[in-house]
């Protein structure tokens, strides 16, 4: 399995996607925590609430967790799909089985891979938004709040859901094996329909289900308590997410494992 683990890590590397990616991630990173930083405190708009100072703990877990979150979740989704549909774009799934014929252990390697990416993404864009954050508290002559309460955890977790998003991205790229089809439903459901169903659920006093969707089980691990949607544990919102990686990656090794790749 090392090895396997080994030559999925070079196919990652060995092309340009990953650091255009990455590169994604930090530009949305820094953007995202700048932005919050700079309008932290600053007054309501019609009907909204007001915006946390930065003399709270809630704007420093945004400022820097957050935007760990926020700025490189997507990227990491796209990576773990691009993973294993690159495979049947590129036809290099055929030898890849060949050499390796337990397609389980290919598929496993690839999950383990990628996450492992997926957390360095989520490292190198935790450097960025407490460096980015950093700068624009500083600018504003306010406390940089690095020991503000439950930061440092709030960052770890955020890592952690980025990998996971990571692994999301896994099964969906075996499920749906044609890459642009499956970067295109992703994206559409992430950013369309999953904000679309937390509306409507909410509008309809239905708060008790919206939590449960994976944006906002992941936002359990990176803000609790930040927000005003009721947000399950921390630890809950993290077993959720891994709920949904393990679903879609079991019924993407399945498929897998029996898909004829010719």
């Amino acid at each position: 399995m090392t090895g396997l683990v080994r030559s999925e890590l070079r196919k990652i590397s060995s092309t340009r996607l990953w650091w255009g990616l990455l590169l994604g991630a930090v530009l949305f990173t820094a953007i995202s925590s700048i932005a919050v930083a700079a309008t932290a405190g600053s007054p309501p708009g019609p009907g909204q609430p007001p915006s946390p100072g930065l003399d709270t703990d809630v704007a420093i877990r945004s400022i820097y967790a957050g935007a760990i979150f926020s700025g490189t979740y997507i990227f990491a989704l796209i990576l773990g799909i691009t993973g294993m549909t690159g495979e049947y774009r590129y036809q290099t799934i055929t030898p890849t089985f060949l050499v390796t014929p337990r397609r389980a252990r290919v598929v496993v390697a690839k999950m383990i891979a990628h996450v492992m990416v997926g957390a360095g993404y989520a490292v190198v864009t935790a450097i960025v938004a407490l460096v980015a954050g950093a700068i624009t508290i500083t600018i504003r002559d306010a406390d940089l709040g690095l020991d503000a309460d439950r930061l440092w955890s709030s960052i770890a977790l955020a890592i952690l859901a980025v990998a996971l998003w990571t692994l999301l991205g896994i099964g969906v790229g075996t499920l749906l094996r044609n890459q642009v089809v499956a970067v295109l439903v992703a994206v559409f459901i992430t950013f369309l329909i999953e904000p679309l169903a937390t509306f409507l659920l909410s509008a309809a006093d239905l708060d008790e289900y919206v939590k449960w969707l994976p944006t906002n089980a992941s936002a359990a691990l990176t803000s609790p308590g930040d927000s005003f949607l009721d947000y399950l544990d921390w630890w809950v919102g993290g077993l959720v997410l891994v709920g949904y990686a393990a679903v879609l990656a079991g019924l993407g090794l399945r498929l897998s494992v029996r898909r004829d790749i010719t």
